[in-house]
């Protein structure tokens, strides 16, 4: 079996390999494969909907627990240290080739220069 040149680890293609398996199961049922005559477009179809489902969920999921883990030093401006406003981050979303994705950015407030702060670190465009 060729595999990809995709950069993921051996134990990430393992378990993907374990995750293909059961989803094979589920979209297929319990012999986990399509029916005889079933067109390889219409599989290459099903299968690329959900690698790239599988790759939104995954973009979203990070970032999602990115921002709610900001590190002290990103609150650091100007010699100032903001504060976090956790009732109101910021909604953010971003165009993907897999989709959308959405997650809240941390909001601060740098109360001496009376404005608010959104720590970035590295941007998620890098």
């Amino acid at each position: 079996m060729t595999r990809s040149k995709n950069g993921i680890s051996p134990e990430v293609a393992r378990k993907l390999a374990a995750v293909a398996e059961e989803i094979r199961e589920i979209v297929y049922g319990d012999e986990a494969f399509p029916e005889w005559g079933t067109r390889f477009a219409q599989i290459e179809d099903q299968g690329m909907d959900i690698g790239l489902e599988l790759g939104r969920l995954f973009m979203e999921q990070s970032v999602l627990e990115q921002a709610k883990h900001t590190p002290d030093d990103a609150l650091q401006n100007d010699g100032e240290t903001a504060s976090l406003d956790e009732k109101h981050p910021l909604p953010s979303k971003l165009e993907t080739p897999a989709g959308e994705v959405q997650w809240n950015q941390p909001k601060t407030r740098l109360a001496k220069a009376r404005r608010d702060f959104f720590p970035s670190g590295q941007s998620t465009r890098d």
